[in-house]
């Protein structure tokens, strides 16, 4: 699906479908939503360009990512997609800047595009041209990076937490500790995601400083650098929730480990326990001629009296030791 957006008399003027070729000419924002054949041809010959396919989009060599050819400055970022599903996502989405249009590749459907289409048709933002649409385009997909990272951090929290209170009353029941391990692993892997979409993006940023149409402007030069200084800020941030989950994980496995610890010195501690009054048991169970407690009257009560004693002394003995 193509989506073009041109301004006339100063309001933003949406069209979609197969618009014409001069209405892409003149257009300051052209998305490619999934495109098919002959809406790329079309792309393709209004603006003198090949776009990448969709197994080019996904390499990631540097060269391959963001270069420029006779068509404009090309650019790819790794975007986080379905943050909220069970399984987050990435999808690639490529940038394509040639004069005062701006065109994107996709294949999905991100929410950073989706409120920003929204913004457009329904809060009236104006479109000024195309390299100020990459722009807000970059920043609301930052935003919504900052949102997701935010989520994670706050579900870390609550993580932490539940290890804090239930770890410490010994409340962490098997079903508890899946569900946080699964928590846990959402969160690494969310986190990680989004690291690897703001890798990209800082190169974007960084490559966007040289093409001509933003480096010639001084207002976007600023916006430009403030957008690079926010994906600085949100991969510190990352970095530092990356390495607090690293912490998290291991204090949950840590505290499975002391439980099952607990566990294993209790029947550690039952077997050592019970061994003596099993020795004697089975040294008077060997029914041998030459044994005189045999036809001792006492005999069988004597035994059943050291079996006892031989259960509570290493008992007691482990409980004032407090290894019990």
């Amino acid at each position: 699906m193509i989506r073009a957006y041109r301004t006339i008399d100063g309001r933003n003027e949406a069209m979609d479908g197969m618009p014409s070729t001069e209405i892409l000419r003149h257009a300051c924002w052209v998305d490619l939503n999934a495109p098919g054949p002959a809406e790329r041809q079309l792309v393709e010959q209004t603006f003198g360009m090949e776009l990448p396919t969709r197994e080019e989009m996904r390499e990631i060599e540097l060269s391959s990512r963001v270069y420029r050819d006779e068509g404009g400055a090309f650019m790819t970022a790794t975007v986080l997609c379905r943050a909220d599903a069970p399984v987050p996502e990435t999808m690639d989405i490529t940038f394509v800047l040639t004069g005062n249009t701006l065109i994107t590749l996709r294949f999905d459907d991100p929410k950073p595009f989706y409120g920003f289409h929204h913004q457009i048709s329904r809060q009236g933002l104006k479109l000024e041209n195309g390299p100020s649409t990459l722009l807000y385009l970059l920043d609301a997909i930052l935003d919504r990076i900052a949102d997701v990272l935010e989520g994670a951090g706050r579900d870390v929290n609550a993580v932490a937490r539940e290890l804090l209170i239930e770890g410490h009353q010994g409340a962490l029941g098997s079903d508890t500790q899946h569900q946080l391990l699964k928590r846990i692993a959402r969160a690494h892997d969310l986190t990680a995601k989004a690291r690897e979409s703001l890798v990209t993006l800082t190169r974007i940023i960084a490559f966007g400083g040289t093409v001509k149409e933003i480096a010639a402007d001084k207002g976007l030069r600023a916006r430009l650098k403030t957008l690079g200084q926010d994906a600085q800020s949100l991969a510190d941030y990352t970095a530092f929730l990356s390495s607090n989950i690293a912490f998290q994980l291991d204090a949950l496995l840590g505290v499975v480990g002391i439980e099952q610890n607990n566990i294993v010195k209790i029947f550690s501690v039952a077997a050592v326990v019970f061994l003596p009054p099993t020795l004697v048991a089975s040294i008077y169970g060997m029914n041998f001629h030459n044994m005189p407690e045999l036809d001792w009257p006492f005999g069988y009560p004597l035994a059943l009296m050291l079996m006892v004693v031989s259960v509570i002394v290493p008992y007691l003995f482990f409980k004032s030791r407090g290894w019990l």
